[in-house]
């Protein structure tokens, strides 16, 4: 089966979702008509929140973000088998920093050599996102710190709220 060079995935930990996330989600939009957001088991992290709860947001914040054409799945594995059993065309990556990039340099080589009809997309973070991360969020919550403002949509900051009483 050809790819289908109008969907992507867009993978993650999503472990909260962020502003930064749904941007480029919002901009994968732009580039494909449709675009799958899996969400990745990884056994070597531990996330704080289930994978459902971590669906849950998602759909959540994509909802709020009124983001249309896309679909929220978890999955186990390689990112490159999963892009390729869905029939996607591209994966949707987003560099914050230098270092973020050597990561994804090395992950794209990786997966040319499992996919090679699989593109990557490298999307660079917007500046007023580029300081935020998942695990920054997570920790500012765990430690009973308010939330950056603009950090998280709502309705993700209620299931943080939720689980660390702030």
């Amino acid at each position: 089966m050809a790819p289908d060079r109008h969907l992507a995935v867009y993978p993650g930990t999503f472990d909260p979702p962020t502003y930064g996330h749904l941007d480029i989600l919002t901009r994968s939009r732009r580039l494909f008509d449709r675009v799958i957001v899996g969400i990745g088991r990884n056994p070597e992290k531990r996330p704080s929140f289930t994978v459902e709860e971590r669906m849950a947001m998602l759909e959540a914040a994509i909802d709020e973000a009124e983001i249309t054409g896309v679909q929220v799945e978890a999955f186990d594995g390689l990112t490159a088998d999963f892009a390729h059993e869905r029939g996607a065309a591209a994966i949707v990556r987003a560099l914050r920093s230098v270092t973020d990039f050597e990561l994804e340099f090395a992950l794209d080589i990786a997966n040319s050599k499992l996919a090679p009809d699989l593109e990557t997309v490298l999307l660079i973070a917007r500046p007023e996102y580029t300081h935020l991360s998942s695990t920054f969020v997570r920790q500012a919550a765990e430690q009973g710190r308010r939330l950056i403002p603009g950090s998280v949509p709502p309705s993700v900051e209620q299931y943080l709220r939720k689980r660390y009483g702030f």
